[in-house]
């Protein structure tokens, strides 16, 4: 019984090392903080649109190997080259690995990504597909480089792949 319990207790304190929450809610700030950025800027972007280009595709990140490592596609996009951001409109955001297999794709209706912090704004509807979960919602912010996700408004998450021991609904 001691041994059990030392084990737990062992188990408990490898745990606790592995998640820091101050780190996670100062990290959350951070991200609510460039989210509310991101905000102000896609109203900008829009009110500033002149004349969007048709079909753009764009790779943001590439892996040292030199294959795509994020990209955006769009059926109409305009860059604001200054602020270092893309608004684009029927947006698909995908991000891969090394040899080239989509690990997570974003399809908005339209957003915002900034090109260099590769986060973003989504103002209408979006859908993200993550290995074997989609999560649906309006109003998205986005981080492709922490894959980081918040959504503040009708969400919808679906996965085949979540284990929840211990959870009773």
């Amino acid at each position: 019984m001691r041994i059990a319990l030392s084990i737990f207790a062992i188990a408990a304190f490898l745990n606790a090392l592995a998640f820091d929450s101050d780190l996670w809610l100062g990290k959350r700030a951070e991200m609510d903080a460039v989210s509310a950025t991101l905000r102000e800027s896609y109203a900008k972007c829009v009110d500033a649109m002149k004349t969007p280009a048709e079909n753009v595709a764009v790779p943001f990140e590439n892996w040292p190997n030199g294959s795509v490592k994020s990209s955006l596609t769009a059926e109409k996009a305009q860059f604001f080259m200054e602020e270092g951001l893309v608004w684009g409109e029927g947006v698909i955001v995908r991000q891969f690995d090394e040899k080239g297999h989509e690990t997570a794709k974003l399809e908005a209706e339209n957003c915002i990504v900034d090109r260099n912090t590769r986060m973003g704004w989504v103002e209408g509807k979006a859908k993200l597909k993550y290995g074997k979960t989609t999560i649906n919602g309006e109003k998205i912010f986005f981080s492709l480089s922490d894959e980081y996700i918040k959504i503040y408004s009708n969400v919808e998450i679906n996965s085949s792949d979540l284990k929840m021991e211990g959870v009773k609904l």
